[in-house]
């Protein structure tokens, strides 16, 4: 009597990375932000349940029904509360992701097994997973962001940048400044306290609107902690928010955001009020020729 083994850490680690790499990539595409421990808490439960498979007498577990209710608790699990509209698109790109992946995964797997025949063809298939597995997951994740940053750049060149420019009105302090920004699809930044989405917008088109107090600790210099550190003995202290980042010219950055009164964004000529939003403000020029001045998270741009 032939048989395999199964090590169930094997199982475990190989589903929780595979589920969270999906349930990132649904957010990415679905312009969903989620904390990355959320994510993984979801994933975890993900891997939990596919040693189900392995549990004698718990096959009608892995009906087509309860298949489709564990990926329905997962996308909510991950991304809830949005509106109905939003999570179906979610859940389809959850399935889109996963097929995507599994298919390039095993596909690679089987690319890289030698050998003409199967023998048992169970036990063979079995051993052959279980031997390519991770060279598999990391060169099918490999193929997918190459993928995914040649298409980024094919539109980003296809579009020059003007079809995402949109009029941004920021109220702050009682004063409302316009500006032209620019939807970037590079900027997902969040608070990492309430996940809501950042937009980016240049100090000196909003330095008026601070009390002189706060502009006296902005223009003084520092960066990061010690800015806000500065700006915690002001009496906005309330409103300022620490933000990481990893674009704008550098890496592990940190970004001091604010919170407006009110955003206001015009596409199609509506204009759209964005709620539970912050201002990242940044100290330097972010376009050369001044061709926008903000960065909007296309997030926001979902619901205009």
């Amino acid at each position: 009597m032939s048989g395999y083994v199964v090590y169930v850490d094997q199982v475990l680690a190989g589903n929780l990375c595979m589920n969270y790499i999906i349930l990132r990539a649904t957010g990415r595409l679905g312009r969903v932000p989620a904390r990355t421990a959320r994510l993984l808490a979801v994933a975890g439960a993900g891997s939990l349940y596919s040693l189900a498979m392995f549990v004698p007498g718990l096959g009608q577990l892995f009906s087509p029904p309860v298949k489709l209710l564990v990926s329905v608790l997962m996308v909510a699990g991950a991304f809830a509360p949005l509106p109905p509209r939003r999570m179906a698109a979610c859940l389809g790109l959850f399935y889109l992701v996963s097929f995507a992946l599994g298919g390039m995964v095993f596909g690679i797997i089987f690319f890289l097994r030698t050998g003409s025949g199967f023998g048992d063809a169970g036990t063979n298939m079995a051993d052959t997973i279980n031997r390519y597995f991770w060279p598999g997951l990391l060169l099918a994740l490999l193929a997918g962001m190459c993928a995914c940053r040649l298409v980024k750049h094919w539109l980003n060149r296809s579009s020059h940048g003007k079809a995402f420019q949109v009029p941004l009105t920021i109220e702050l302090n009682g004063r409302r400044v316009t500006v032209n920004a620019l939807v970037d699809t590079g900027n997902s930044l969040t608070d990492p306290l309430t996940g809501e989405p950042v937009i980016v917008v240049e100090y000196d088109l909003l330095k008026d609107a601070f009390p002189e107090a706060v502009r006296e600790v902005w223009e003084k210099g520092g960066e990061g902690v010690a800015l806000l550190a500065g700006l915690g003995a002001t009496g906005w202290a309330s409103r300022f928010r620490l933000i990481p980042f990893r674009s704008l010219g550098q890496d592990n950055g940190l970004l001091v955001g604010v919170r407006p009164e009110a955003v206001e964004i015009c596409r199609d000529g509506r204009v759209f009020k964005a709620k539970r939003v912050v201002v990242g403000v940044y100290r330097q020029q972010l376009d050369q020729c001044s061709a926008y001045r903000a960065l909007v998270p296309p997030v926001l741009m979902d619901a205009a």
